[in-house]
């Protein structure tokens, strides 16, 4: 086992958004999409911490949207409220992105956006959402367990956090073995190296916790462990519903 070891911070944010936004995420997003609303209760507020050009809230709101004008809410885990997506990020350039793709697809009524730093534990307000969601983010964080305390401090009591995450490897070669599975070397063309999807997932699974280092960091801040289960062949996710009850707004 080799230690974590932290993505460099982007010198072009501008271009870093561009590059990601470039890459093809909607079959990982509609994964996601489809394991959160398949595996528990959804909303009607959800939050989604690093939510990047607005993939998965797009992708949410698009089923929503479905179930809602076909009549079929009340068969699904959504709730029968409308739903209300808040999609928070640090980067301005990647919000910026998220809101262009909110306006073209015609969203704004579903989601909105806001800026928050996810080191700062106490970045959002206590008891703002029933659902706390976040696809592949903690990693970039210095410190992941800042962002799980975000999602703590913004879940109402009952409430579901769905939060899944990249897994470190035991070695650099099954790293690399990853990588060569999940890139295409045709997608890279020209792009320089520091954009190339095959080194951004290699520094990503650099960056990334273990199973055990995942299930430590959440049962230190009252999770069961158990709760955090691997999903994928680089994947863990925590999926937890907290006990109790209540209602708050947000917005």
């Amino acid at each position: 086992m080799f230690a974590r070891v932290l993505e460099p911070c982007p010198d072009d944010p501008a271009a870093d958004a561009a590059a990601y936004q470039a890459m093809d995420h909607r079959q990982v997003n509609t994964t996601f999409v489809d394991d959160l609303v398949s595996g528990g209760k959804v909303g009607p507020r959800v939050i989604d911490l690093g939510c990047g050009p607005a993939g998965i809230p797009l992708i949410l709101g698009e089923r929503w949207r479905e179930l809602e004008e076909t009549g079929s809410l009340s068969d699904s885990n959504f709730a029968d409220e409308q739903l209300q997506i808040m999609a928070v990020d640090f980067s301005v350039d990647m919000l910026e992105l998220a809101s262009f793709e909110i306006e073209l697809n015609g969203m704004q009524d579903l989601v909105w956006l806001q800026q928050i730093d996810l080191t700062d534990p106490e970045s959002l307000q206590e008891d703002l959402a029933q659902t706390i969601i976040s696809n592949t983010v903690l990693h970039h964080l210095p410190d992941p367990i800042t962002g799980i305390q975000v999602a703590m401090r913004a879940l109402m009591p009952g409430g579901r956090i769905f939060i899944r995450d990249l897994f470190r490897p035991s070695s650099r070669e099954e790293v690399e073995r990853l990588v060569e599975e999940h890139t295409d070397p045709k997608s890279e063309g020209d792009l320089a190296l520091e954009y190339a999807p095959s080194q951004l997932l290699r520094q990503s699974l650099l960056a990334s916790l273990t199973l055990e280092e995942a299930r430590e960091m959440v049962a230190s801040v009252g999770i069961p462990a158990e709760a955090v289960q691997m999903t994928s062949d680089r994947h863990w996710t925590l999926d937890w519903t907290s006990p109790g009850g209540g209602s708050a707004s947000i917005g």
